[in-house]
């Protein structure tokens, strides 16, 4: 018997009826580089490899065989030589206090760190004529011959000076310390030809005006800060106290390294086939050295922004650089740094430079030494170590061994890669370990950077004043 059962399957709709169902797809979410950059694997023996070679071009640096002191150290020497001569002597009668705002030696003291400058120079024979008149008239001082037979001593009985000529130098405003101590001499035995000591005088005068405007002015900012020195030191507290979180503070310790190895590595061989570059094209305009440099500043910096963010944008989110600056901490921070910096120059015999150019630069003489001098110094390198030191390595650090370690650590590594005196690391590793809690206090790299300028500021400035800028 058969059985027909009824079909389960539904009659067809009419064409009209039916819906028409679009194939639906599942989008697939767009990949977050930001993740595979996290994920990044880098072996520590690579990481080793890149220590090594930063270490041997360090271990050169500090250690390696002296090659001399590099053209130009006798003209920047002399030049400071005689103008701290100059202070020193026309602040003899002024207070301690005033001097010391001034930063003016005592005139014997200054007169002993011009003779060993110029002893280092005669040693690696990188002293001309100018500088044996100067030496011959220190030594004269110093053992109370006279100036003129000691000076003939040295150059082996020839005459080396016309002291009619001098005298006119002197009184055009071009002359020197020595030279005016040898015209004198020299004018007691003969009649003079040209009345020279109301130009030098006012010069020298003018030198102390300068002095003391120049680096009142960055004693007046520190004073300032004082209020705000309170107010700093609960911004410091608020970093310790900082919970850490979004990409920046997920940097694992190695690719923060890595970055700043790769940018750090980068940088030396760029400026060192840049020096061979600018030595082999003597003459050089002013702009273009300017825009050189600028690229050298800045390639570290690029080269880390590159290897992190996809975007200008999200570079400016995570390092901070959308936030305001934190002004009262930057001013109070500074007035910390200049009374330690008082404490440093104290603890290393007042900070004296075993360099006879004593920091100098002959390519900041002048108004192109000035702008040189500005963007290089006070502008450029503020934003571009700021970037690499706090903004990568400092943040790396402290994500894996804390505030503290990570700052002491990093700001090591700055110092060290600055290249100075004991006095100098010391200066330069107090600061990086400020900027690294300033940072920390509220992640604005922009706090870091203006404290940077500012202090860099209120020492290439003055200095520039002082040595640099033309008298009369």
């Amino acid at each position: 018997m058969l059985i027909f059962r009824p079909s389960l399957q539904r009659p067809p709709k009419s064409r009209s009826s039916r819906t028409i169902r679009q194939p639906t797809s599942n989008p697939v979410p767009p990949r977050n580089p930001y993740r595979a950059i996290l994920r990044r694997d880098y072996p520590e023996p690579f990481i080793a490899l890149l220590v090594f070679i930063l270490g041997i071009w360090l271990w050169d640096h500090y250690f390696g065989r002296p090659q001399g002191y590099p053209p130009g150290t006798e003209e920047v020497a002399l030049v400071k030589i005689d103008r701290d001569l100059r202070l020193a002597e026309t602040m003899g009668a002024d207070p301690p206090w005033l001097r010391w705002l001034a930063g003016a030696d005592d005139p014997a003291h200054a007169r002993e760190n011009a003779r060993i400058a110029l002893e280092s120079l005669i040693r690696e024979r990188a002293i001309g004529l100018r500088g044996l008149e100067a030496f011959a008239v220190l030594k004269a001082d110093q053992t109370g011959r006279p100036a003129r037979e000691m000076l003939v001593e040295m150059m082996q009985g020839e005459s080396v000076m016309d002291f009619g000529e001098t005298a006119r130098r002197l009184g055009s405003h071009r002359g020197t310390w020595w030279e005016a101590r040898l015209v004198e001499e020299w004018e007691k035995s003969a009649r003079p030809e040209v009345t020279w000591q109301q130009a030098h005088g006012a010069d020298s005068r003018q030198i102390r005006t300068r002095a003391i405007l120049a680096r009142g002015v960055v004693w007046l900012i520190a004073l300032a800060g004082l209020a705000f020195v309170p107010h700093t030191l609960r911004e410091l507290r608020a970093g310790f106290s900082r919970r850490p979180r979004g990409y920046g503070d997920a940097w694992p310790l190695p690719l923060g390294l890595v970055v700043f190895l790769v940018s750090t590595l980068a940088w030396i061989g760029f400026t060192m086939t840049l020096e061979l570059g600018i030595g082999a094209l003597p003459g050089l305009h002013p702009v273009l050295g300017i825009l050189l440099d600028s690229a050298a500043r800045l390639l570290p910096a690029l080269i880390a922004l590159g290897l992190l963010f996809r975007r200008p944008s999200h570079a400016v989110r995570v390092l901070g650089l959308d936030k305001p600056a934190a002004t009262r901490a930057i001013l109070g921070m500074f007035t910390l740094l200049m009374i330690l910096d008082q404490v440093l120059r104290a603890a290393f015999g007042a900070g004296a430079d075993t360099e006879p150019g004593g920091g100098l630069s002959a390519g900041e003489a002048g108004l192109w030494g000035l702008a040189f001098g500005v963007v290089s110094a006070c502008l450029l390198a503020p934003v571009s170590e700021e970037i690499l030191y706090r903004g990568v390595l400092f943040r790396a650090l402290r994500n894996r061994l804390g505030l503290a370690v990570a700052a002491v650590f990093s700001s090591a590594v700055f110092a060290v890669l600055h290249f100075y005196n004991g006095y100098g690391l010391a200066s330069v590793g107090v600061f990086g370990c400020a900027c690294a809690l300033i940072y920390a206090s509220r992640t604005a790299l922009w706090s870091c950077i203006l404290l940077h300028v500012l202090y860099n500021s209120s020492i290439k400035i003055p200095e520039w004043i002082i040595y640099h800028a033309a008298l009369g």
